[in-house]
């Protein structure tokens, strides 16, 4: 091969490997999803989370003030005579307000239900937070009922089951079930003070001008 056509090839290779790059489209201004700057995929992240929830904040949205419109807490409390601040506080502890869940026990949904306590009380479908609260609520009418409404016993036996309060005549030796007692009702009597409060300041509020 001769030297004038050696550097004719590679004059041509050169031009064309400058127009293959000039067809290359710049990225600049548009940067990529892994290196996004952080503010922004956080905000993305928050747009998708927002699509799922459908499009509404759900951060513990079972916490209400007792002066809110009525929910199914609010609902089933008035059908069944039990404190929405208690069904709430059950919540709390069972799920943390979350209708998917589902324990290692397999209990089930907002209220803990197992598949035997979710058939006794009427609860077709146990992840659809409705029927878990009305169930979850059902139940604890139940065990106010069998145990003359002694919050302690009911809380027992929701965690443990009636056999063992009543074997024990009384709340179960066992730490699982007593520190459940114990959070309940701490967190019952927690949303019991914040009620009285909101009730305080509605009766010490002025009357609006008419």
């Amino acid at each position: 091969m001769s030297r004038s056509y050696r550097w004719f090839f590679v004059g041509t290779t050169i031009v064309v490997l400058l127009f293959l790059l000039s067809r290359i489209p710049s990225s600049k201004g548009r940067p990529s999803a892994a290196t996004a700057p952080l503010a922004q995929q956080t905000s993305e992240s928050q747009k998708t989370d927002a699509k799922e929830a459908g499009g509404t904040a759900t951060t513990r949205w079972w916490v209400r003030a007792s002066d809110t419109p009525p929910d199914e807490i609010d609902r089933a409390a008035k059908i069944f005579n039990i404190p929405a601040e208690l069904i709430r506080a059950v919540i709390a502890v069972e799920s943390e307000g979350d209708a998917a869940a589902v324990s290692p026990k397999g209990k089930i949904g907002l209220m803990g239900l197992t598949p035997k306590i979710a058939a006794e009380t009427y609860v077709e479908e146990p992840l659809d937070p409705a029927q878990n609260i009305m169930g979850g609520t059902r139940y604890l009418r139940q065990l106010a009922n069998e145990f003359g409404g002694d919050m302690m016993l009911v809380l027992a036996a929701y965690n443990a089951g009636p056999d063992a309060v009543r074997n024990y005549k009384g709340i179960p030796p066992y730490e699982e079930t007593r520190l459940y007692v114990k959070k309940v009702l701490a967190y019952y009597y927690q949303l019991r003070r914040a009620s009285r409060v909101k009730r305080a300041q509605s009766d010490d509020a002025p009357l609006s001008p008419k």
